[in-house]
């Protein structure tokens, strides 16, 4: 009877061995899909800011924006180190898994040959194994007779089982000890890797450092060519707030009213509310060189940039596209700003500034990923898509970061 039971426990033992280290196997592979998926996202954001960097660095007046670059270069090489480091991380914490799986398996192995062993010498103590009938035959009576025959059938039975446990745990042994030999070797990789990022980091530093000295040199024409894009930037940006009041002052003279404020206008608003880091990039490929709001210079020493949008370096020629349902409320040019779009979502609207070959015009209705135009720049050559996002309603006219609507990038 005790044999049976503990038969039956050491079944019930394997089944939770099994589910636990399924458990294990599962989160372990999500684990290792999600770092994957991470780490993917990174090299295809260092490949498109290095094919840009490459382009800047064909353009002498783009030396601001090749800094830029390289900061955000090294900011993605900085991520991917510490990738390396949480995949190197995961891969030990699976490893040790592993080998603690082994070690078990192993000592379960060694407990049912124990068990197995046990099990012949007792049998041939009853001479059950010689000539089982024998034993059988040898009894004194009818009762005790099918009593043996009961227990050689039993004999048979367990022994058989005992072989085929035997059997499975040491294929299973010997599977789970070729995937330690691969997670050794996954790991040895993902070391390498990282110590080949670190040593690409460490050259990132060293030629901002040496593009920066250069620069340094050229601090004068460099201040110069600072306040003309400054004023730039200013004309840019008055154009915009005067547009945006001469929409509101027609929307009022309307019967209808100011947009915003109207019934329909709350739905529009509030549906562009709710898409908060949910909304596509307005561009497929870039980065952004220059965030949102007030930020230093990335050369020039006591300069600070003031920026209601975001910059999004790219290839010239890239499309772009609205990134919500909208009515195109204003197209405009601006000498050395391109072409510019502000598409209205209620009491928000967003701005697409140095466009050319712009197919949109006022009052068109627009949705997700509708063409705006081209990112403008000379063929070949570096551009940039400034984009903005206003909250508009009422007396409020704030500019706010476009990064709160877009998706992680």
């Amino acid at each position: 009877m005790w044999r049976g039971v503990r038969q039956v426990l050491l079944g019930c033992l394997l089944v939770a061995a099994a589910l636990l280290s399924t458990g294990d196997v599962w989160g372990q592979t999500t684990d290792k899909e999600a770092l994957q998926k991470e780490r993917d996202r990174i090299t295809q954001q260092l490949k498109t800011t290095e094919n840009l960097l490459k382009q800047a660095k064909s353009n002498r007046d783009d030396a601001a924006q090749q800094v830029s670059l390289l900061n955000k270069k090294i900011e993605l090489r900085e991520k991917l180190v510490r990738h390396h480091q949480a995949t190197i991380r995961s891969l030990e914490r699976s490893m040790r898994g592993t080998d603690t799986e082994l070690r078990t398996l192993e000592g379960h192995v060694s407990a049912l040959k124990d068990e197995y062993a046990r099990m012949v010498q007792q049998a041939y103590r009853m001479k059950l194994g010689a000539n089982p009938l024998l034993f059988v035959f040898a009894a004194e009576d009818f009762s005790q007779a099918a009593l043996r025959f009961r227990l050689v059938q039993s004999y048979t039975s367990v022994r058989k089982q005992q072989v085929e446990q035997i059997e499975g745990a040491q294929i299973e042994l010997a599977e789970v000890r070729v995937t330690l030999n691969e997670e050794r070797a996954a790991v040895e990789t993902a070391l390498a890797e990282q110590q080949a990022e670190r040593d690409a980091l460490r050259a990132d530093r060293g030629e901002r450092t040496a593009l920066v000295d250069q620069l340094q040199a050229e601090e004068k024409r460099l201040r110069k060519a600072q306040k003309a894009q400054e004023k730039e930037r200013q004309r840019l940006n008055d154009e915009i707030k005067r547009i945006i009041e001469a929409e509101l002052a027609a929307e009022r003279a309307s019967a209808a009213g100011e947009f915003a404020l109207t019934p329909e206008g709350k739905i529009v608003s509030e549906a562009f509310e709710k898409n908060q880091r949910t909304l596509p990039w307005p561009v497929m490929r870039g980065v952004v060189t220059q965030g949102f709001g007030r930020q230093p210079h990335p050369t020039l020493s006591g300069i600070t940039i003031e920026n209601n949008g975001i910059d999004i370096t790219t290839e010239a020629g890239n499309r772009v596209l609205s990134i919500f349902q909208g009515t195109v409320s204003s197209v405009f040019n601006l000498p050395g700003a391109g072409t510019s779009v502000i598409v209205t979502h209620g009491a928000y609207r967003t701005v697409y500034t140095n466009l050319a070959n712009c197919p949109v015009k006022k009052g068109q209705t627009v949705d997700v990923g509708t063409f705006l135009g081209n990112v403008g720049g000379a063929e070949g050559a570096n551009s940039v898509l400034h984009f903005e996002v206003w909250k508009v309603a009422g007396n409020e006219r704030t500019p706010v970061d476009p990064r709160k609507w877009l998706t992680a990038k």
